[in-house]
């Protein structure tokens, strides 16, 4: 069919046959290497982040916006590309500005699966924390102050709750729904805690935070909606990720120069934490 279309616009179809050929060739280097240039409907992770191609404008407002604000949905409909705006856009960013993130999904118990991830960071049991958080609301964000000890000095801590309309859709647990949105609304609030909280949310499952008060009044001008892409950013992803890849869709040559999407973002000016914070009694696992 290709070569088909050549005829009809008077190409040349040896050269065409040769550019396709050298193409596809090279096509299935790269596959068999496992490292195709498109994902198709797969989630970007954060080793993603050299081919996640389209999104630097929203990459920059995203980190923009958490730069400024201490927490921001990100809202869009299911497809959309939400999570993989979360790990290969970011999760990589918010690294290069020197910043520790911790992603997850809720599930259904939100507060175990945060434990879990925080547990592993701070070699105690899950369990433990599990109890803390349901007794103490600002045991999350002193949790994630623990795991800051370790690194460098301004080091901000970033939750990511991807999917987080699991918390009104797989959580059964009225009370335990209610504590996890109020251990996150604690930790994002508390000026003494250097804590930044993301919520990765479908937008069919929006008026579910219309139902917490307080999670209404935390998420006034505090989202960030994921669109459709332009013509020019479709455009972005088709061309570059083949450039990155060698296949040139326009003939080949390396690959040009990563785009502004994948060089370090410099993070905007935001307000630190004083040393003056709560004191408050530290919990057993405090200070291991």
């Amino acid at each position: 069919m290709a070569l088909a279309y050549v005829r009809t616009c008077g190409g040349d179809v040896a050269v065409w046959e040769a550019r396709w050929r050298a193409a596809v060739a090279e096509w299935d280097a790269h596959a068999a290497a496992g490292r195709s240039p498109y994902l198709g409907l797969a989630a970007y992770g954060p080793n993603d982040a050299d081919r996640f191609f389209g999104r630097d404008r929203l990459i920059t407002a995203l980190v923009e916006r958490v730069a400024r604000q201490r927490l921001v949905a990100v809202v869009g409909a299911s497809g959309s590309g939400k999570s993989s705006l979360l790990r290969a856009g970011l999760i990589p960013a918010l690294a290069a500005g020197g910043d520790f993130s911790l992603r997850f999904t809720p599930g259904a118990h939100p507060l175990r699966e945060c434990a879990v991830r925080l547990g592993a960071e701070l070699r105690v049991a899950p369990g433990e924390l599990v109890t803390d958080f349901a007794a103490r609301e600002g045991s999350l964000g002193l949790a994630l102050r623990q795991v800051l000890l370790t690194r460098p000095a301004g080091t901000e801590g970033v939750p990511i709750v991807d999917q987080f309309e699991e918390v009104f859709t797989l959580c059964a647990d009225e009370d335990e729904r209610e504590t996890f949105i109020a251990a996150l609304l604690a930790a994002a609030h508390d000026s003494g805690y250097p804590v930044r909280v993301v919520l990765g949310l479908r937008a069919d499952f929006y008026a579910h935070c219309a139902r917490p008060p307080a999670l209404v009044d935390a998420l006034q001008d505090a989202q960030v909606l994921v669109g459709p892409m332009t013509a020019g950013e479709l455009a972005e992803v088709v061309t570059e990720s083949a450039a990155r890849a060698w296949l040139g869709a326009e003939g080949t040559g390396p690959p040009p120069a990563p785009p502004a999407s994948h060089r370090p973002h410099t993070r905007a000016p935001r307000d630190r934490p004083s040393a003056a914070h709560r004191k408050q009694q530290d919990p057993p696992w405090c200070g291991m």
